[in-house]
């Protein structure tokens, strides 16, 4: 039975590539409000199964649904529910910061009047104001990091999924971007996080799965993480 309350809910996802099974009848729930991190090896399934959640990999069998849409049967709503950064950006290069911003939002369903404003609140939260009408690809990597997750939050998304998300910050920008990742779990967002910086989940993460052959082999909840920094 779906589990009304939840931001994400992966059951028997399995995908293969030939002989090779990178996710294993993997279940996996993301409640509303919660920050779940994902860790795990090289090769563990970690890719895989966030390119299967956001829709660039089609399962071999298994369901996903995303604030109740389930991604077999209504794919769109799904998507329009799901914030994604990827570890490689992928920004509109002959675009301006303003204007991928905005073509996103109206993208997912804002009219004219409430992209902007939404662009122009997401702009100076991350300090990219004076940037906004310069285009995408004269970013540095650390504005591009800014945008890109301006982007994914511009829409109001249930779900964000991020790989990586802290690539290229320097501390500061990386501040901006936890904190404000933070104040939207605590809104009730929920946040899929794959990372290889344990010490960013155990500051911020409600729980972290370990994902190895394509299984959940561990999870550490809060209670533990607190247990271990107090030791």
């Amino acid at each position: 039975m779906s589990d009304e309350r939840a931001a994400l809910e992966v059951r028997g996802l399995t995908k293969t590539y030939g002989r090779l099974r990178a996710v294993d009848s993997l279940d996996l729930t993301v409640k509303a409000g919660e920050w779940v991190g994902l860790i795990g090896p090289n090769g563990a399934g970690k890719s895989s199964t966030v390119q299967v959640v956001t829709g660039q990999l089609i399962a071999d069998s298994g369901s996903i649904t995303i604030a109740g849409h389930e991604i077999g049967t209504d794919a769109l709503e799904a998507r329009r529910h799901t914030g994604y950064v990827p570890q490689r950006l992928e920004l509109y290069p002959f675009l301006t910061g303003r204007e991928v911003l905005e073509f996103v939002a109206r993208a997912r369903g804002l009219s004219d009047e409430e992209a902007r404003e939404r662009s122009q609140g997401l702009l100076a939260r991350f300090g990219l104001t004076e940037h906004q009408e310069r285009i995408t690809r004269e970013y540095s990597g650390g504005m591009a990091r800014k945008l890109a997750v301006a982007t994914a939050l511009v829409g109001d998304p249930a779900l964000l999924v991020l790989d990586e998300v802290l690539t290229g910050l320097d501390p500061r920008a990386a501040a901006e971007v936890k904190e404000t990742l933070r104040e939207r779990v605590d809104q009730g967002g929920s946040v899929l996080m794959v990372t290889h910086a344990l010490d960013t989940l155990e500051r911020l993460a409600d729980r972290v799965l370990l994902l190895d052959k394509g299984r959940i082999t561990h999870e550490i909840d809060r209670a533990t993480m607190d247990g271990w920094r107090s030791s």
